[in-house]
C-alpha cells in the first residue's frame, strides 16, 4: 500500500486539505465575490463590448476581445491580490502565529494562499470568456484559450504581492490598500490604457505589464495597439523579477509577523 509523500524542506508541512478548506471559506465571502467577478466584467462592457472600435481588428482578436483580456487580467490580479491580502485578518486573529506552532514553513504557507487565490482568479477569467463570447468577442479558439491561460498563470504572481501587503499592514485595511495600487499599477503597467513611447517604456518595469503583455501575445505576437513591437523575453523577464521580489518580501512580512514580542 502506497502512501503520499509528506514535503520535506523548504514546504514542509504544505496540506491539500488546508488548501481546500480555505477555497471554501473564500468562496463564502459573497462581498468580496460580487466585487472581483462584476468590476472587471463592467469595464469590459463599457470600454469593449459597447464602442464602435470593438470590431477592429488587432492582431488575430477584434478590439472586444482585446479588451476583454485586458480587464479579464485584472480580475484575476484583484482576485488574488484581495484574496491573499486577507492573512491581515488571520493575523489579527492570532491564526497565523498558531500556524508557526505547526511544521507549516513560511514558503509552504505563501505556496498555500497562493493557491487558494489561484482557484478564486479562474472565476472573472471564465466569466469574462462567457460573457465576450456573447457580446462580440471574437478571436480563433487557441489564441482564446491560450491568453486566458497565461493570464491566469501570471495572476499568481499577485498572490504574493497581496501576501506581502496583509502581512506588513495587519490590518483590514490591507485589502483596501492592495486595491488602489492596483487600480495605479494596472494604469501603469499598460492595462487600462494604450501607451506609447517613453511611457510604455517605463511601464515595462512595473508589475502589471509583464503578466498583460504576455496575456496579449497569442493575440497581437507583442505588437502594441501603436505598432510598437515587445519581445516576449521583456515579459517573461518582468514576471520573473517581481514574482522573486514579491515571494521574498512575502516570506519576510509573514515571519516577521507571527515573531514573539
Amino acid at each position: 500500500m502506497t502512501t503520499l509523500a509528506t514535503p520535506t524542506g523548504a514546504l514542509r508541512g504544505f496540506s491539500p486539505t488546508y488548501v481546500r478548506i480555505d477555497v471554501r471559506r473564500v468562496l463564502r465571502n459573497r462581498r468580496a465575490m460580487i466585487f472581483t467577478l462584476a468590476m472587471p466584467t463592467l469595464l469590459y462592457i463599457v470600454f469593449g463590448a459597447t464602442q464602435k472600435y470593438g470590431s477592429d481588428m488587432i492582431g488575430h482578436a477584434n478590439t472586444a476581445a482585446y479588451v476583454m483580456v485586458h480587464m479579464a487580467v485584472y480580475g484575476s490580479i484583484l482576485a488574488t491580490t484581495t484574496n491573499a491580502a486577507s492573512v491581515a485578518l488571520e493575523q489579527r486573529d492570532g491564526w497565523t502565529r498558531t500556524l508557526r506552532l505547526t511544521p507549516l514553513t513560511p514558503l509552504a504557507y505563501v505556496a498555500s494562499k497562493a493557491m487558494v487565490a489561484m482557484t478564486v482568479a479562474a472565476l472573472p477569467l471564465l466569466l469574462l470568456s462567457v460573457v465576450g463570447v456573447f457580446t462580440g468577442a471574437r478571436a480563433p479558439v487557441l489564441v482564446w484559450v491560450g491568453s486566458i491561460l497565461l493570464g491566469w498563470l501570471g495572476s499568481s504572481v499577485f498572490a504574493a504581492f497581496g501576501m506581502a501587503i496583509g502581512s506588513a499592514l495587519k490590518s483590514e485595511a490591507a485589502m483596501q490598500v492592495s486595491g488602489g495600487v492596483l487600480t495605479l499599477l494596472a494604469f501603469g503597467g499598460n492595462v487600462f490604457v494604450p501607451l506609447q513611447g517613453g511611457m510604455l517604456t517605463f511601464s515595462m518595469f512595473t508589475p502589471m505589464f509583464g503578466i498583460n503583455s504576455l496575456a496579449n501575445y497569442p493575440m497581437t505576437g507583442g505588437d502594441t495597439v501603436y505598432g510598437e513591437h515587445i519581445p516576449l523575453w521583456v515579459s517573461i523577464v518582468n514576471i520573473g523579477v517581481w514574482a522573486a521580489i514579491f515571494t521574498a518580501a512575502a516570506m519576510f512580512f509573514y515571519r516577521r509577523s507571527t515573531e514573539r514580542q
